[in-house]
């Protein structure tokens, strides 16, 4: 039976004047003697309208546009899978309710109640707030359940939006908040590379649409020049989840959330958050705005912005460049011959020729230099070689006044190397470790899905953080390479975002399934970590793969961002940094899969523009290193491919990363980011990929704008082309201001006022230049 308990029928004079109230109201329906198939909710920013026979979600309209899919209301509204004693999955769903109602709550809620989902003891209320003075709608489920199973995730509320975008002929965009954020123009773009859809399951990669990994925060974003939808989980507990986009086969393109709550057995939940959905004006910046605003009063476990944190070191403040090279062999895979830079030591020339050309300290960061085995954890030291080359090593770095740091690669247990003659199966038997690694739903051990398999790194299993001989194990090795003097260790390489993995054991001491326990002990983890830092007494960081995702940012303050990785999907844009640079920076990273993505040849700007990218996201910079000191396209190129023009990167890493150690500094190192002021005048360049022809236009000059923590306001554009530009900053609110435009050591600069609304700026070659905006 379908029931409603308030009517939404209104007529003549009286729908009339409720239409034009500003508050939220329920409006009238076609049909005045049948029960009203819809219930809408109007305020003067949207107009939200919910089937009342089933609860879907039928329409939200912004300025009169609509913002969903017209096949959105044909699927349900919630998913919800529960797991047997077998570990096989039951999927339930709003569609099987035997009986549901619609009630409203006064006039700014309304709760939708599902009863007897497939006949079983299984029920389900979503409510929904609508405060009469916001643009947010705010939805809550709460599931009964008196059954033997478990719940293992709930997908929960279905939205779709129209698959509008350019790639079909449209004007509008999809913001995804993976690997520090990505704008999508084409759903199909990635379906072709590794990174395409798939679904979040066990054993787990962290890739993807993965909270809390390699996707780091929770809001995703629909817009267009009409209005924007903004889908939200507004979480300070960190749930697990997979925030996704995909294909839908009615033509939409669904925005996903699939939230993992830890193993619900019989009684009733609720969900401890809500998610959020409503309209904004705007672009991703704004749709950021509103994140940002939630992020600042949740709770949420952030580290002391770093003007203010004292666990950072003096050497991050001095903004050094990083550069990583292996020491064994040129790539992941293949031949592991000791390279030149091996000894040690034999990498200091180019490593002391590249700060003098850099004009900086510099931060040599290690690849293969295990004493394992490459990418082999967790047992890495002692280093390849001995300890006494390696030891000599950073000593000598430090003396030049540079740095030293490593890779490592994380919570995994290396039973075989295919790169090198290791193994740890005997200490894996030996010592019964079968019972700290991640357990599958059927109860078994699986091999990973990171970096293993007879075509990676290695064959492993995942560690489950949960045990706490797995932080024992990280705190030894990190305990080692802090002893021999490293400034930086790179811990959580393939833990992305600093993430733990899936776990469905029954033994561990945590829930049968993936759940909020796992952000508490990968902190576990992490925090053992940093008592080492603390024990050495040694200005030192411990980073991840990946930006740290929210729950991890406190301990986990400088790391290997993997923005480039976007390019599978999309155009990479800095919303990471743009909700938390306050709180941390990040370095650019080693770049990996950019050789196996973009066509080289066809793309000659392609390194200048991911450093112009890098620095206008406020990320310290980063150069790899090929075959005698020559910097190269990223991780994974191989050393006899042609190069990047040497003498015009090193300008231009050099004049970039002079305003990170100067003037710049209280913008692009502890800076807060704004929506930057429109660029006009600039060109495209194209960047061309390998796989299908497909190009992505970039700019001619990068730009970004920053609030200082004194509250001064200066925007940057980069040129990292060849000849001199002129680009017009097209200035919003710019009464009874004027702008000081500044080349890197310009002192002074030159004063211009600011009346027309457009301010033309001129950059030089290879550089870039700050305009900051002043008070007359």
């Amino acid at each position: 039976m379908i029931g409603i308990t308030k009517s939404c029928l209104l007529s003549g004079h009286l729908a009339l004047l409720l239409a034009l109230h500003a508050g939220p109201m329920c409006l009238p329906a076609r049909g005045a003697e049948k029960t009203p198939e819809t219930f809408t909710i109007r305020n003067a920013r949207y107009e939200l309208q919910v089937n009342s026979r089933t609860g879907a979600i039928r329409s939200l309209k912004k300025n009169g546009r609509e913002l969903l899919s017209s096949g959105n209301e044909r699927s349900p509204l919630f998913r919800i899978r529960f797991r047997d004693s077998k570990g096989l999955p039951l999927e339930y769903s709003a569609s099987d309710a035997r009986e549901f109602k619609l009630v409203t709550e006064g006039d700014d809620a309304v709760s939708l109640v599902y009863r007897s989902l497939k006949g079983l003891p299984v029920h389900a209320t979503v409510r929904v707030r609508y405060p009469a003075s916001e643009a947010l709608t705010y939805w809550s489920i709460k599931i009964e359940h008196d059954t033997p199973d478990y719940i293992e995730y709930i997908d929960f509320p279905h939205i779709a939006v129209p698959n509008d975008l350019p790639a079909q002929g449209g004007q509008s965009h999809i913001f995804w908040p993976a690997m520090e954020g990505a704008v999508i123009d084409d759903v199909d773009a990635r379906e072709p590379t590794w990174l395409k859809y798939t679904p979040n399951e066990f054993p787990y990669t962290g890739w993807r649409g993965s909270y809390p990994a390699a996707t780091q925060m929770q809001f995703m974003a629909y817009y267009n020049d009409r209005g924007g939808l903004y889908l939200a989980a507004h979480d300070r507990q960190s749930h697990p989840k997979a925030i996704e986009y995909r294909r839908e086969q009615a033509g939409g393109v669904s925005l996903e959330y699939i939230v993992y709550p830890g193993a619900v057995k019989r009684g009733i939940y609720s969900l401890p958050y809500e998610m959020v959905l409503g309209v904004f004006e705007g672009d991703w910046h704004d749709a950021a705005d509103i994140y940002r605003s939630w992020v600042t009063t949740s709770g949420l476990p952030l580290p002391p912005k770093l003007a203010e944190n004292r666990a950072i070191p003096g050497w991050f403040k001095e903004s050094p460049v990083i550069i990583t090279y292996p020491v064994r062999g040129n790539r992941d895979m293949g031949d592991m011959t000791p390279n030149l830079y091996y000894p040690y030591t034999s990498a200091l020339p180019y490593l002391e020729s590249l700060s003098k050309q850099f004009d900086s300290k510099v931060m040599a960061l290690l690849m293969h230099w295990e004493g394992t085995a490459p990418w082999a954890p967790p047992i890495v030291w002692p280093p390849f070689g001995g300890e006494a080359n390696f030891t000599e090593f950073v000593n000598r770095l430090h003396q030049g006044g540079n740095l030293a740091g490593v890779y490592a690669s994380g919570l995994a247990w290396t039973m075989k190397s295919n790169t090198a003659p290791y193994s740890g199966a005997e200490e894996y038997e030996r010592k019964g470790l079968r019972r700290i690694m991640t357990v599958a739903p059927d109860g078994d051990v699986h091999w990973s899905n990171v970096c293993s398999g007879p075509n990676a790194q290695r064959w492993s299993y995942d560690m489950c953080p949960a045990n706490s001989e797995v932080g024992e194990i990280a705190a030894r090795e990190v305990r080692s390479i802090l002893g021999a003097g490293c400034d930086y260790i790179q811990y959580f390489d393939q833990n992305l975002g600093g993430a733990s993995n899936f776990c469905y054991s029954r033994d561990h001491g945590h829930p049968e399934a993936p759940g909020p326990w796992m952000s508490e002990a990968m902190r576990g983890v992490h925090r053992k970590l940093m008592q080492e830092v603390e024990r050495s007494g040694r200005p030192a960081l411990i980073g991840c793969e990946a930006a740290a995702s929210e729950p991890y940012m406190a301990n986990l303050l400088f790391n290997d961002a993997r923005f480039n990785i976007n390019f599978m999907a999309g155009r990479p844009v800095p919303a990471y940094a743009y909700v938390y640079h306050e709180y941390t920076n990040n370095f650019m990273g080693n770049q990996n899969s950019v050789f196996m993505t973009i066509d080289v040849e066809r793309s000659p700007w392609n390194l200048h523009q991911r450093l112009a990218y890098a620095f206008t996201a406020g990320d310290m910079l980063t150069v790899v290193l090929g075959d005698k000191g020559k910097m190269i396209w990223d991780w994974g190129t191989p050393w006899n491919a042609p190069l990047p023009d040497q003498d015009s990167l090193a300008i231009l890493v050099k004049n970039m990363n002079g305003w990170r150690k100067g003037e710049g500094a209280p913008f692009l190192m502890t800076g807060r980011m704004l929506k930057p002021y429109a660029v006009a005048g600039t060109t495209d360049v194209p960047l061309r990929f390998r796989n299908g022809g497909r190009e992505l236009a970039m700019p001619s000059l990068f730009t970004s704008r920053w609030a200082s923590q004194d509250g001064r306001d200066a925007q940057f554009l980069v040129n990292y082309m060849g000849r001199a530009q002129e680009g017009t900053l097209i200035l919003r609110g710019s009464r009874n201001r004027q702008a000081v435009i500044r080349g890197a050591g310009d002192g002074k600069g030159m004063v211009l006022p600011i009346s027309s609304g457009r301010l033309k700026v001129s950059i030089p070659p290879f550089s870039a230049v700050m305009v900051e905006f002043v008070k007359r």
